[in-house]
């Protein structure tokens, strides 16, 4: 029991493992080299993200946590199991090492657009904020699309992110040519997993065709295969249409 107190109280308070802090005005930056003022811009463009959404709360002050040289993100990987980030109570745990100027986070080879992914973990701590902790994933058991494809729904919507039907466009592509590779590559050259971008597609499709709101999403009963062949409906509807016109 004292080992698990032990163990949740740096889960809770990662400044406990870092060597130095640095305080924004909605932010606390843990880091143990000296920080990259390229990430100072890069955090406050994945907040502009994350004020969109409904779920936003700017009363919640996150705290940001780099791997760099602390032993904190082993930690929190140790109970969540490998990502390359995580969002939970009000803190944003880098996984790979952060590339600020170009905008990326790089791990295993692989690159992930790094405003996107602090907005998507930002997500996860709104989601926390709102529900509270017995009604958030993973407790509450959520389907693990509706809990990520909101977050990337909120950290992915923007002017350069293509429409609905041509991301569906894109994933059924990628599948076809190469069906056991783990991620697809954006238009920013970065990656992201096909399976988070199935998550993403069905939340779209929830959100901005059938026009439901987040809460009314998490509380409906609708299996994912039905939703699954509801979009390919309207997707096929869409296309026709389209060659129409």
């Amino acid at each position: 029991m004292l080992l698990s107190l032990v163990f949740a109280l740096l889960l809770l308070n990662p400044g406990l493992l870092y060597a130095n802090r640095t305080a924004t005005a909605h932010y606390v930056i843990y880091h143990n080299r000296p920080l990259d003022p390229a990430l100072l811009p890069r955090v406050e463009q994945a907040r502009a993200l994350v004020q969109r959404s409904n779920w936003f709360d700017p009363a919640l002050r996150l705290n940001i946590c780099l791997n760099d040289g602390s032993r904190y993100p082993g930690l929190v990987e140790k109970l969540q199991g490998p990502a390359f980030a995580w969002g939970f109570y009000r803190n944003v745990v880098l996984s790979g090492a952060a590339n600020p100027m170009p905008n990326y986070l790089l791990l295993n080879g692989y690159r992930w657009n790094l405003v996107q992914l602090l907005a998507h973990e930002a997500t996860h701590c709104y989601q926390v904020r709102r529900l509270g902790f017995w009604h958030s994933n993973p407790v509450a058991h959520y389907p693990p699309w509706k809990w990520e494809g909101y977050a990337e729904y909120v950290a992915r919507r923007g002017p350069n992110y293509p429409p609905l039907r041509q991301q569906i466009q894109q994933l059924t592509q990628a599948e076809q040519a190469t069906p056991h590779e783990w991620g697809i590559t954006l238009a920013d050259s970065t990656s992201t997993s096909r399976e988070y971008v199935n998550y993403l597609i069905l939340t779209t499709y929830c959100l901005d065709v059938k026009k439901m709101t987040y809460q009314q999403l998490l509380a409906d009963t609708t299996s994912e295969q039905t939703i699954q062949r509801q979009m390919a409906s309207w997707y096929q509807q869409e296309e026709s249409s389209a060659l129409v016109n």
